[in-house]
């Protein structure tokens, strides 16, 4: 039974993490399986069996959430790319007062703003800013060639956002659009069964990145939030603030009828990622399961 629990669990962050803007990290908090999901991965060394017993059925449960939702966003970013990104937007703005609620919160938990965020913020800020310009990804269903430096750069864009999955607010999808690897990775996904030779190619490094970030970024996320809370979750909002103009650019917003929808998707986004990431929603779900055990 708690396989199937499990399962389903992962299914659910699963969904979550192919949505740029939605975290997989916070559908985890939501579910009440996070410092579990952190634990399992940290400790798979030492605790083996325990952790596998709970991750397999998660990687499971994930994965049949991510292949199984992929095709209908591939098929919304071909035919209707100027909703579905202004939906991402949307996602991405909502998500924004969880984060700098965080980093105006010290370790202490006290509200207390620290001066030297900023400089972090605006490194990752003007990162963002910068590879807006060089973005590869500059069309909804746009292919990198596969050759060496690519491959490199799948690998370890996947890595980074495997290691920002695991943030709680931020999207391993959303940093895959930042780097111009989103449409890639989710149309290789979408036609694994279609065009298993390229998807196969593409999916390869994609997936090891994914795999060096989980188990290794989770270490590494783990020390930076503990360590230098603040700091880390001001990267984290440069990320994300920087990321809106890439996104913007590929949307190629007309002020027209699908534009008018474009707008309206853009604030349900908002509404859906700011009541996912209240913390008020948060508490009172998890006081509903306790009362129902």
């Amino acid at each position: 039974m708690k396989f199937i629990i499990y399962a389903i669990y992962g299914c659910i962050i699963g969904i979550a993490n192919i949505i740029p803007g939605v975290s997989g990290g916070t559908m985890a908090v939501i579910l009440n399986i996070y410092d579990k999901l952190i634990g399992s991965v940290i400790g798979i060394k030492k605790h083996v069996k325990e952790s596998l017993s709970f991750l397999i059925p998660v990687a499971i449960g994930g994965g049949l959430g991510i292949f199984g939702f992929s095709k209908l966003l591939k098929y919304l970013l071909e035919y209707f790319p100027m909703p579905t990104f202004f939906f991402f937007i949307g996602l991405i703005l909502g998500t924004v007062p969880m984060i700098f609620k965080k980093v105006l919160t010290a370790k202490d938990g006290n509200k207390k703003f620290n001066i030297y965020s900023i400089i972090p913020f605006i490194v990752f800020f003007g990162i963002m800013i910068a590879l807006s310009f060089f973005n590869p990804e500059n069309s909804s269903s746009s292919q990198i060639q596969l050759d060496l430096i690519n491959w490199i750069y799948l690998f370890f864009g996947s890595a980074l956002a495997a290691m920002c999955m695991i943030i709680p607010g931020v999207s391993g999808s959303m940093i895959l659009m930042i780097l111009g690897l989103y449409s890639t990775v989710l149309g290789a996904i979408a036609d694994i069964f279609s065009n298993f030779s390229n998807s196969f190619m593409i999916l390869i490094p994609a997936g090891l990145g994914i795999a060096l970030g989980l188990i290794g970024g989770a270490k590494l996320i783990d020390i930076c939030l503990k360590k230098f809370p603040q700091m880390t979750f001001a990267a984290i909002l440069g990320l994300m603030l920087g990321s809106l103009l890439s996104i913007y650019n590929n949307s190629h917003f007309q002020f027209n009828l699908q534009g008018i929808i474009a707008i309206i998707t853009l604030l349900a986004g908002f509404a859906v990622a700011f009541i996912f990431g209240n913390e008020k929603l948060k508490e009172k779900f998890s006081k509903s399961k306790k009362d129902k055990s």
